[in-house]
């Protein structure tokens, strides 16, 4: 038994409008059924007269495609009006499926250039 890294960009050039989310179906699946590790990297870019953080939503189904109301994860992504931001962060590897999105809290401007790259550990 050994492990190994799998590296998949899961989320790619998305914009959230102000007061938005991206979809749930822009987001390509991952199966985390030999996961052992999640490392998601965001990245998103504000508008320079932004005033709210994006917030990062995982979500977690048994079944794919089958996913609840509530995100199984939440991360507030660092802020700065008129940036392009990087943030990692380690998450769950319990369900069997999940996807991410991103939520724009802001009431005024949109978020753009938004990607998710995952970096998951398996058991080979």
């Amino acid at each position: 038994m050994g492990l190994s890294k799998t590296v998949t960009t899961i989320l790619t050039g998305k914009t959230a409008a102000a007061s938005d989310e991206t979809a749930i179906a822009d987001c390509t699946e991952l199966d985390l059924s030999a996961a052992v590790q999640i490392e998601l990297e965001a990245n998103v870019v504000y508008n320079a007269s932004g005033t709210d953080a994006a917030i990062v939503r995982v979500w977690g189904a048994s079944s794919t495609g089958d996913y609840g109301d509530e995100p199984i994860d939440t991360f507030i992504m660092p802020f700065t009006a008129g940036s392009t931001i990087q943030h990692s962060f380690q998450t769950r590897a319990s369900p069997k499926y999940m996807k991410v999105t991103v939520s724009n809290p802001d009431s005024s401007y949109s978020i753009t250039g938004i990607s998710i790259i995952s970096t998951v550990q398996n058991v080979t």
